[in-house]
């Protein structure tokens, strides 16, 4: 019973913070339309790990070289997980971006067998596929003609992929508070190196109401905060499971999109939150009997 609870426990919580993930879309692009991509990513990350470090100081003796590598290992996979978001959100619509981020949800069972050795259950196949059809018919194009924001955006959601299975593994063995840290940190570092070489930043802008708000929102809810709970729980689910609580995100996104960027939404993409609605009921109907199962 205490097994089922963590599980049902760690899926609810990844689901909230997919939504939150999800609200940012639109926020992030309308951002980028007033600031250079990368350098709003490198301040974002460096504000969130000034509040980390307050945390981790008391955490200090848990800290260790093993940790420091495979956080360095898990950050620069998150630096290309929001380099491609930020500059395909750029080149495309918050909710087509939402979308193809969510094709994630394709690679993360293929690359969990390869590399993990997990096979997902049957009921996570079935939520992987139902999830897949429901974000086909989110998109707000009737086909998708790859444009290069589109392009980024599915370089964006295979590294997704990677970066739920590196967490998988990693946040298994080390603290979370630290592990999320390195990570942050690394992002920071590596968004600040970019923009110093390939942006030309306008610092005025942070006096902008909407850039400043944008900038505190995604510094601590959006990362602190997000980053966390998932490092602290995905490790009591599956990656596939992961996956498939992520697949809210493209919905969070299409419905903050509409009523804060005016995306206007059509009857198909309600149908398409419905099929990733049920995937979640899928999974989570998976997990009763496979735990159900074990019990004697």
């Amino acid at each position: 019973m205490q097994q089922k609870f963590r599980e049902y426990f760690a899926d609810s919580s990844l689901l909230f913070i997919s939504l939150i993930w999800g609200s940012t879309f639109i926020v992030i692009k309308q951002t980028v339309e007033l600031f250079e991509p990368i350098t709003f990513v490198g301040l974002r990350f460096s504000l969130a790990l000034a509040i980390m470090m307050v945390f981790c100081y008391f955490r200090r003796e848990l800290f260790s070289i093993p940790l420091l590598k495979d956080g360095i290992k898990l950050g620069f996979t998150l630096f290309l997980v929001f380099t491609f978001q930020t500059l395909a959100l750029k080149y495309a619509t918050a909710t087509e971006v939402g979308f193809l981020t969510g094709t994630y949800v394709l690679f993360v069972p293929i690359l969990s067998a390869v590399f993990l050795k997990k096979n997902p259950h049957l009921f996570s196949w079935i939520g992987v596929l139902l999830s897949a059809a429901g974000m086909l018919m989110i998109t707000v194009a009737d086909s998708i003609n790859l444009s290069g924001g589109q392009i980024l955006a599915l370089a964006n959601a295979f590294f997704i992929g990677v970066q739920i299975i590196l967490t998988d593994k990693y946040s298994r063995k080390y603290d979370a508070m630290l592990l999320t840290t390195v990570q942050i940190g690394v992002v920071a570092v590596m968004s600040m190196l970019y923009s110093l070489m390939f942006e030309n930043p306008d610092f005025s802008q942070l006096k902008h109401p909407f850039v400043f708000w944008s900038l505190l929102f995604n510094a601590t809810v959006a990362t602190v905060f997000c980053f966390f709970i998932q490092t602290a729980m995905q490790k009591y689910t599956t990656p596939t499971k992961a996956a498939i609580m992520f697949t809210m995100e493209p919905i969070s996104s299409a419905f903050f999109s509409f009523f804060i960027g005016g995306e206007v939404l059509k009857l198909k993409q309600y149908m398409g939150a419905a099929f990733i609605v049920i995937a979640i009921l899928v999974a989570e109907l998976g997990t009763y009997f496979r735990l159900r199962r074990k019990q004697p």
